[in-house]
């Protein structure tokens, strides 16, 4: 028998529990960092409430998300001149998309497994201050797999259809590249590929665990509904001289229905990542953000929704290096998401 919480989201009247929960910024790591941030929805739908009795559903959603913007601290900073140091100059920009595709299957009302294969897109350029005295436009563009997230979801019995409590845990699998580099080469040393720093690649080439909990809820007959989740990250597993640090997502999420299949959607997005660490990752890494994402959604049919939410920060901060205050990290201004959901 199909879930009621299903049964109620079938109906045009119910489009206000398509809440989707937009994890906060992955936030820029990397002396000065090049900046990785993009806007990423988060399609755990059993975070909302939306779940079935068993069978498939695909999300498919695509982020946005351009950062020119370098700031050290929560302070916006100008790159340094030239000076034949050989350092990277983070003048230019980094456009990051994601196009991702969520998987998930309901083995029954209270377990489902959950695939998410990322697709990379991302354009990076900087001023390279070549030693030679020369400095140099390089550049990196790639559309690469990223790394691959297995999960597994758990939701508490409670006979209550409009509220519930569940837990997600799994692994973020080793799967996108590590090896892309810069170019032109540097001018002073032509023959060696120039790479691109870790935080800015495909993948991070790490195992990492993930655990989550969320708790939603409504009442019937109300056009109100809100949930609460949070995510911890953390590599197991490292490889190359090179973890990424433990992340920490929170979000608050309200929905409030504008007709019988639209609604509008308002979340608080908070994120905290620690810094890089090993002998290949950028001292200037990691920070907290705390964003507010507002957003539309609509039911087209019984089985499919759309959706499209605009990420602002209120507040962002990322780690300058040590050695170096004068570093920064490239962050973005504003980011964008477009997704649909198919329940087959």
């Amino acid at each position: 028998m199909e879930h009621p919480v299903i049964r109620h989201i079938a109906t045009p009247a119910a489009a206000h529990w398509l809440l989707a929960a937009l994890a906060g910024l992955a936030l820029p790591s990397a002396h000065a960092a090049c900046g990785t941030a993009f806007c990423s929805v988060d399609t755990h739908w059993d975070a909302q409430g939306i779940t079935h009795s068993e069978g498939l559903s695909l999300d498919l959603h695509y982020s946005w998300a351009k950062a020119d913007r370098l700031r050290a601290g929560s302070t916006r900073i100008s790159a340094e001149a030239p000076s034949a140091s050989g350092e990277e100059l983070e003048d230019k920009r980094t456009i990051n998309q994601l196009l991702n595709a969520d998987f998930d299957y309901a083995i029954d009302r209270r377990w489902n497994i959950g695939v998410n294969i990322p697709l990379v897109i991302r354009d990076h350029t900087h001023t390279l201050d070549s030693t030679t005295g020369t400095p140099i436009e390089q550049q990196a563009k790639f559309s690469q797999l990223g790394d691959i997230r297995v999960l597994g979801k758990y939701r508490f019995e409670n006979d209550n259809p409009f509220s519930g409590n569940g837990i997600r845990f799994g692994l973020k699998l080793p799967t996108g590249a590590i090896n892309k580099t810069m170019s032109p080469a540097d001018p002073a040393d032509p023959t060696t590929p120039y790479a691109l720093e870790r935080s800015a690649q495909p993948g991070s080439g790490s195992t990492d665990l993930i655990l989550g909990a969320y708790h939603f809820s409504g009442t019937p007959g109300s056009a109100l509904t809100w949930f609460v989740s949070g995510e911890a990250q953390s590599a197991i597993r490292t490889r190359d001289n090179y973890r990424p640090g433990n992340s920490l997502s929170l979000n608050l999420g309200l929905g409030y229905a504008l007709s019988g299949t639209t609604s509008a959607l308002l979340q608080l997005n908070a994120q905290h990542r620690a810094r890089d660490t090993g002998a290949n990752a950028n001292p200037a890494s990691g920070g907290h953000s705390l964003n507010l994402s507002p957003g539309l959604t609509m039911a087209v049919t019984p089985q499919a929704q759309v959706y499209g939410f605009v990420q602002l920060p209120l507040h962002q901060y990322v780690n300058t290096d040590p050695a170096t205050p004068g570093s920064g990290q490239l962050t973005a201004p504003w980011s964008l998401a477009l997704g649909v959901r198919y329940r087959f």
